[in-house]
């Protein structure tokens, strides 16, 4: 069983002329990290039922009607992340920085002078709620299984005609053949061996009893979730505050992977020669992929928060699934390297258009789960808070859909594979002085996949493609910490979010071999937020209504100096 454990993102590919979807596309098109404001973070995010925060239009609508005067909040990320990356015969660390914009968003606040309804609040806000900048690398030494016997496995699977696969005989095989059986017929890493029952069997370069060699892994990522939250919220005699947030969210997810195996003692036939024989030598091949998907959703959240005393808040908020509109887009190729086939040496380019897929491109539907939030919050006199939150998402109800695909089978393995995620979060401030907080905080998020699926008694819901490493996330623990300082209308925050995680990486589908290539690794992120946020600098509006009914309602705006902060 080949696996890795590590942060990356998964799309196992197989074998049709188009790009397909499965279970592991769906946790990585539903990522979602601790980001946001300053404070936020250094709560762990637990403003369920405190509200007040820029962050809480994305979490809970109701929080942005807490605010009594209008503000601007700008936040700033620099994260760091590490891969530590441990196989049976080697041990490494993959590591990197980058800055990320985190947070920008507006309040505007209507005041009201008599009523029930207090105020009226307008929000709009912009967050980064996932990064995927990431990499790592993991190599292994005395491998006993190959990715080419994967190849010749799924040729035979499909019924693969070897002169359709040639790109000689056939002028677009990449147009109606499977695409990973092609690209391993081409660079000569599965060569047809018929039999008297098996017209169309295939052979793998790779013999199980006498070949060797090692391997490498290589995977990048890139790109995020933005979403662009609109929200209208209210207060209801300082003891119920409402809000309703319409989201319009934008993912970019590039991935570039290389899957490389340098072998001894593996027997090779020239496919481009009909008379070859095959050879017993030693070689080398790359598998190349590239991936972009990228769209857009809409969604909504609604939430309430309830202060029945001065001390105590309860806050329940519910977010609809995110309906995406996605399109991916990829290609993949291999370089080899074979010596003496047949006398002489065999080598081909991946940027040989022989040795390259055409560049394919896929459009699709998904609509992510629903969340369901509940919160509670303590407020400790003048000088502290205690929030807890839980969150709940029905992540085995996600599912995809395309007027032109049929994704029944991979809807059902979903609802069935994978389940609904918890998630804690504990968050605290403390104020030393009227001007100077202190905060800290901690979050869990559980894994959205049985645990089976690490051990890899189970196998996901194969996509098809060329890309055949996937990943099994593990469970998520967030560590918080950070400070606040208010002068005037201006607060500037700082933040500091440890977490960690593990993945389970398989490198190819663990039913082709043994556990040669396991690996432990642990992906932990460090990350530094700043913010500043300025209060009531838009203008400050006082509704009174006096008179008899039939008298008009008079407001009375008075304009405040507008500031700029960073």
């Amino acid at each position: 069983m080949k696996k890795i454990f590590i942060f990356a993102t998964l799309i196992f590919t197989l074998s049709l002329p188009t790009m397909g979807q499965g279970v592991m596309d769906a946790l990585t098109i539903t990522s979602n990290q601790m980001k946001g404001t300053a404070r936020y973070s250094a709560m762990a995010g637990a403003f369920g039922a405190l509200g007040g925060d820029m962050t809480s239009i994305k979490q809970n609508p109701a929080g942005i009607g807490v605010y009594r005067s209008s503000e601007l909040a700008v936040t700033a990320g620099f994260n760091f992340y590490a891969n530590d990356v441990s196989t049976t015969t080697h041990n490494s660390r993959n590591n990197d920085f980058y800055f990320t914009g985190d947070n920008l968003g507006v309040v505007g606040v209507i005041n009201f002078r008599e009523g029930s309804l207090r105020n009226l609040n307008f929000g709009f806000a912009y967050n980064n709620i996932a990064s995927f900048n990431n990499a790592y690398r993991a190599d292994w030494s005395n491998i006993s299984t190959s990715l080419t016997q994967l190849i010749a496995s799924k040729a035979m699977y499909y019924g693969c005609d070897p002169m359709l696969l040639n790109v000689r005989g056939n002028s677009n095989p990449y147009y109606d053949q499977p695409w990973l059986p092609t690209l391993g017929y081409n660079t000569n890493l599965i060569y047809s061996a018929p039999t008297s029952s098996q017209p169309l069997h295939y052979n793998s370069i790779f013999d199980a009893h006498n070949s060797y060699g090692k391997a490498y892994l290589t995977n990048y990522t890139s790109g995020g979730i933005d979403e662009y939250d609109f929200n209208v919220s209210g207060n209801i005699r300082d003891m119920l505050y409402w809000g309703v947030t319409l989201n319009a969210t934008y993912i970019s997810y590039h991935q570039e992977s290389y899957y490389g195996e340098e072998l001894q003692n593996i027997t090779v036939k020239d496919n481009t020669q009909s008379s070859s024989n095959p050879s017993n030598t030693n070689g080398f091949f790359e598998m190349s992929n590239y991936l972009h998907t990228k769209g857009y959703g809409i969604g909504a959240k609604v939430g309430v928060i309830y202060r029945p005393f001065n001390f105590l808040r309860l806050g329940f908020a519910f977010h609809t699934p995110t309906f995406y509109d996605l399109t991916d887009t990829y290609s993949a190729a291999v370089e080899y390297r074979f010596d003496k086939v047949n006398g002489r040496l065999l080598s081909g380019s991946s940027s040989e258009s022989e040795n390259r897929t055409d560049i394919g491109s896929f459009d699709y539907q998904f609509a992510s789960p629903w969340h369901f939030l509940g919160s509670v919050a303590v407020i400790i006199g003048k000088c502290g808070m205690l929030s807890i939150d839980y969150e709940y998402s029905t992540d085995n109800e996600m599912y995809y859909s395309d007027i032109y695909s049929d994704y029944s089978y991979t809807n059902e393995c979903i609802f069935n594979q994978v389940r609904g995620v918890h998630n804690l979060r504990i968050g605290g401030e403390y104020r030393i002085t009227p001007s100077f907080s202190l905060r800290a905080g901690y979050a869990y998020e559980s894994s959205p996949l049985d645990k089976s699926y690490f051990d890899g008694a189970y196998t996901p819901q194969l996509t098809e493609g060329t890309i055949c490493h996937y990943q099994v996330p593990g469970d998520t623990n967030n560590i918080t910490c950070g400070m606040g300082y208010r002068v005037n209308n201006i607060s500037i925050d700082v933040a500091y979010v440890y977490r960690q995680q593990n993945y389970s990486i398989f490198a190819y589908i663990s039913s082709i071999g043994a556990g040669d290539l396991d690996a432990i690794v642990t992906k932990t992120t460090s990350r530094l937020a700043s913010a500043g946020r300025i209060s009531e600098f838009l203008l400050s509006s006082i509704a009174s209504i006096t008179g008899s009914p039939s008298e008009k309602s008079r407001v009375a705006i008075s304009p405040t100096t507008i500031l700029i902060l960073l």
